[in-house]
């Protein structure tokens, strides 16, 4: 009797790290599904003034708290610990994301010398990465299903 109940709750107990294991990839997809969402939301507010033909101070402004804004995220984003099942995908956004960071930085020097050109920043990583970030959303999707 004992026996069987050792055995029992032995495989409870593996079945609870399967459940745990479920739980974290769903949370990381939901987590990852919103961060992509964000980014997307930030590229397209970046783009309305990339499309300007002359920007204003007050643009620049606004331009400068977005990039604050991302910046932030993606360094939450890349704070998160990625199930197992995910690493793959993580350390490929989290590529990314280093590149957004590198492209900040570079358009945070570009403002702070009054030298901000718009067209180069589009040309800048930080467009492109927040374009690709678009493309693992997919990918997510198929994880968490």
């Amino acid at each position: 009797m004992r026996a069987l109940i050792m055995v029992i709750s032995l495989v409870f107990i593996a079945g609870c790290g399967i459940i745990d294991e479920v739980n974290q990839t769903v949370d990381y997809g939901k987590e990852t599904k919103d961060y992509v969402g964000t980014m997307v939301g930030y590229q397209d507010d970046v783009s309305t003034y990339m499309n300007k033909d002359q920007l204003t101070e007050q643009d620049l402004q606004d331009i400068k708290g977005l990039i604050d804004e991302i910046e932030a995220e993606v360094k939450a984003f890349n704070e998160i610990e990625p199930p197992s099942v995910a690493s793959g995908i993580h350390g490929e956004i989290e590529s990314h994301n280093d590149q957004i960071l590198e492209a900040i930085d570079e358009a945070n020097r570009q403002m702070d010398q009054g030298e901000f050109n718009p067209e180069a920043f589009e040309n800048l990583e930080i467009a492109k990465s927040l374009s690709e970030l678009k493309s693992y959303k997919d990918q997510i999707d198929e994880i968490m299903n």
